[in-house]
This record gives C-alpha cells, sequence and structure tokens, in this order.
C-alpha cells in the first residue's frame, strides 16, 4: 500500500488516461439511449411469452429454468468467488510464507474488489437505493408496477433491479487487468474483454427470465469497472513498471 502522496499522484495519472473516460462516456451514452427511447423494453420483448394475462411467472417468461441460463445463474457465480476468496487467502498466507509476498496486494485488491463492487456497491448500497421494479413485475410484461426509466428512484422495498448483482459477479472478473495493465497492457486487455464478457452473458442469463433491463447490467459493469480503478490508486498496480 502507497502513501497519501501516493495516492493522490496515483489517482491525477489515473484521471487523465483514455480508460477512465472513454468508459464513462460509452455509460453516459448508454444511459441516455435507455432513459430516451423504449430500446430497455424492446431487447427484453423476445424473452416474453407475450401472454401477459398468464398467471405464473413462468408462463409469461418461458426462459426461467432453461439452459443455459439456468446454469448460469446457477454457477455463475463461482469463479468470482474462486478468484476473490482465493485472493484472501493468498493475503493471509503471504504473512506466513515470504515467498508469497510479491502476491500479497494483489490477493487483498482481488477480496477488496470483491467486497465493495458485487458485495457492497452493488447489492447493498444501489439496490435497495434505487428500488427499481423488476422486468417481470412491470405493466409492459403483465405486471402491477410502471416501468421506471434507468436512474428513476423506485418506491417498494422488495424491488431490487437496479443493477444486476450476478452480472456484477461476472464483470469482477476483470479484476486481474487492473494489476497487471502497467506491466502487461494486452494480457489485462484479455481479462478487460473476459470481465465484459461474462457480464453480459450473466446479465443476459437474468434478462432472459425478466429479472433485469439491459440497463441494469449496463450500470452493473460500470460499476465494477470504476471500482475497480478506484481501488487499484491506492495500491499503485499503475506506477509499477515506473520502479522496474
Amino acid at each position: 500500500m502507497r502513501g497519501p502522496a501516493t495516492i493522490a499522484s496515483s489517482l491525477t495519472s489515473v484521471l487523465r488516461r483514455p480508460a477512465v473516460w472513454v468508459p464513462a462516456a460509452a455509460l453516459a451514452a448508454g444511459t441516455v439511449i435507455f432513459s430516451t427511447t423504449d430500446l430497455d423494453v424492446a431487447l427484453l420483448r423476445p424473452f416474453f411469452s407475450g401472454d401477459a394475462a398468464a398467471t405464473s411467472l413462468e408462463g409469461r417468461w418461458p426462459h426461467t429454468d432453461a439452459q443455459p441460463w439456468r446454469a448460469l445463474y446457477d454457477y455463475g457465480v463461482y469463479p468470482a468467488w474462486i478468484l476473490g476468496v482465493g485472493g484472501l487467502v493468498v493475503w493471509i498466507v503471504s504473512f506466513l510464507r515470504l515467498k508469497w509476498a510479491p502476491w500479497r496486494d494483489a490477493g487483498l485488491f482481488f477480496f477488496l474488489l470483491l467486497l465493495i463492487g458485487p458485495g457492497l456497491l452493488v447489492n447493498a448500497v444501489c439496490k435497495p437505493c434505487w428500488q427499481r421494479p423488476r422486468p417481470h413485475a412491470t405493466a409492459p410484461f403483465g405486471g402491477p408496477r410502471d416501468f421506471l426509466p434507468v436512474g428513476q428512484l423506485g418506491h417498494n422495498a422488495s424491488d431490487a433491479s437496479f443493477p444486476s448483482g450476478h452480472a456484477a459477479m461476472g464483470f469482477y472478473l476483470m479484476a486481474p487487468a487492473f494489476v497487471l495493465y502497467r506491466r502487461r497492457p494486452r494480457l489485462a486487455a484479455l481479462f478487460v474483454l473476459l470481465g465484459a464478457a461474462a457480464g453480459c452473458a450473466m446479465g443476459l442469463a437474468r434478462m432472459a427470465v425478466g429479472c433485469h433491463f439491459p440497463s441494469d447490467v449496463l450500470w452493473s459493469g460500470g460499476l465494477v469497472y470504476y471500482c475497480g480503478l478506484a481501488l487499484a490508486a491506492p495500491f499503485g498496480f499503475g506506477r509499477e513498471r515506473e520502479h522496474v
């Protein structure tokens, strides 16, 4: 871990990079599109049975127990748990076995990103604060609640569509990119693609069963990505090449 001056320097350096502004521009553009058009609803219609009068969730969303969506829901979070909890194990063992010491910061980072990103920020803060109704609960798909555009707050504590927790666990797999982006930029790029693909796959699985809108998935990716950037600054991963 670095001191306050080094952390400030790292943050200033990070804020000047395209890795900050390009995703922010994409996130802003996507949010505007979803909030001003019918795209959020339209992208879910292929998964909807069209029978708004059906009394069961399965009747309106026939993919509820279909594969691969069910497998992604049941098992798709395991890689993130393995990486995050494995990071905690590495961090603890590094104090007992000095040959693991070079991986100490990376291990702690993986655990903290899992805890703070998908854990606290997505599931403990955003979901209960936004209270956005899930697609299957909204009027366009036969539900009792009004559709709320992305960013608009709901009023029912049981609603938790924004953002997607499962998608966040998929996007979390980009975590190694924040450790490697200065020393191994190509490998870091591959991890970003891996995390993006996993997050989109998990998000699609939740969309297929009427539990999340595409904009929920978009923001899951944005929250995990920027949490990773912010959390990486105190560790100084982006400065490692300067000290080689």
